[in-house]
């Protein structure tokens, strides 16, 4: 194509021009100029989006689409809270385990060696009802305290095996329930900080609801709803009991408050019993706290919210309650703060081990539900169909 021809087809004109028409040249009207312009320009900018689409990752999405992918990213994150959740409470059994097995084989020994005393003080009266000689008395029971000893020791060998077992589970769980708790909270901030974007937008916070597809009643519709449910009951029973008086006295340089501070500290040497003895051996009603047939707890988690008496958040814990039942609160956010303020130690352990346990319990018995429901949907079947269930009993 010829330079001439170009011109013409981009939309100049062959005409004269110059002083007094009398050159010959190309002209353009200026529509067809900013026109020219235009598509130019257009080009460059279609050029330049390819460029940019080759290099960056672009998704274009509905916002219903977004919205539903929200509330699959809510509800797992809730889900993966309860499963961490669920994880921290074996390890904290295995540590409180780990402890009963030490104080097991512990009390095995000091019970043999009271045997031995009780042992030799009666052969000794038994010798002098006789009129045996105390030498033959002594060797006697010295005979008999050596087969105990042997029989004890044959009988322990297992035991000793099964509490080091349990002591080295203990062990590591110290750490792996620290560290479960932390995943656990990192996983929640998360979420935490994407339903603080969804309202900075305007979006209301993602309906609790299962994804699509999963109809398993045994599933909950809000994860974390019956560990919140358990940790808030616990929390108003503790407020019921403990408020008021007890709260004003408990307090460092208290006779009763130290006394508990000291049983708090020799828990690990103790298993759930004996904290228990000792417990009730301390004058709580003396302070206004007796304890009441509403605690549930073990007594070593009793002693731990009785300490912390001045420490715990009473009255942000009951606002935070208050929202999340309004709906202010979601349960993600609420959880998150339950979680931040036990690890700053303000929250007792066993306030959360009951809202596992809670959880637990509502969930088996939706498993019971289910097993029901589906056990009346087979007695439905086989009656509408009674010759199919009796060829399938016959061939059973």
């Amino acid at each position: 194509m010829t330079t001439p021809d170009l011109f013409t087809t981009v939309g100049f004109e062959k005409s004269k021009i110059g002083a007094n028409d009398t050159e010959l040249g190309y002209a353009i009207k200026k529509t067809r100029l900013i026109g020219l312009v235009v598509g130019s320009l257009g080009c460059l900018g279609f050029v330049a989006l390819i460029g940019v689409w080759s290099i960056f990752e672009i998704h274009l999405e509905r916002r219903d689409l977004h919205r539903e992918l929200r509330k699959e990213e809510h509800h797992a994150a809730s889900k993966l809270a309860q499963v961490g959740m669920e994880l921290w409470s074996e390890y904290r059994a295995d540590i409180q385990e780990s402890h009963e097995a030490q104080m097991m084989l512990k009390s095995l020994n000091m019970s043999y060696e009271s045997f031995q005393a009780k042992m030799k003080t009666s052969v000794g009266e038994s010798a002098k009802s006789l009129g045996v000689s105390q030498e033959k008395a002594a060797k006697l029971a010295d005979t008999l305290l050596q087969l105990v000893a042997d029989h004890q020791k044959q009988n322990l060998k297992g035991t000793k095996k099964l509490v080091d077992t349990l002591v080295d589970a203990g062990k590591r769980a110290v750490k792996l329930e620290k560290r479960a708790e932390h995943e656990v909270m990192k996983e929640i901030k998360v979420e935490e900080k994407a339903l603080e974007e969804d309202l900075a937008k305007g979006e209301a916070l993602p309906e609790e609801t299962l994804p699509e597809g999963e109809n398993n009643k045994t599933e909950a519709e809000d994860p974390l709803k019956g560990i919140l449910d358990g940790f808030f009951y616990i929390f108003h029973d503790y407020e019921r009991e403990f408020s008021g008086k007890p709260r004003e006295l408990m307090k460092p340089g208290n006779k009763v408050f130290d006394a508990l501070k000291d049983l708090y500290n020799r828990i690990p040497e103790l298993g759930q019993d004996k904290i228990g003895e000792e417990l009730d051996k301390i004058d709580l009603a003396s302070i206004g706290a007796p304890l009441g047939e509403g605690r549930i707890l073990p007594a070593g988690d009793i002693v731990e919210e009785l300490i912390m008496i001045s420490e715990i958040p009473h009255k942000e814990l009951e606002e935070l309650y208050k929202a999340w039942q309004d709906g202010t609160e979601d349960s993600v956010m609420v959880f998150s703060k339950v979680s931040e303020w036990h690890k700053e130690h303000k929250v007792p352990s066993g306030w959360l081990q009951m809202g596992v346990d809670e959880d637990e319990k509502e969930e088996m018995e939706r498993e019971d539900e289910e097993e029901k429901e589906e056990a009346e949907h087979e007695a439905e079947e086989e009656a509408e169909n009674p010759e199919h269930g009796s060829v399938h009993e016959h061939k059973g």
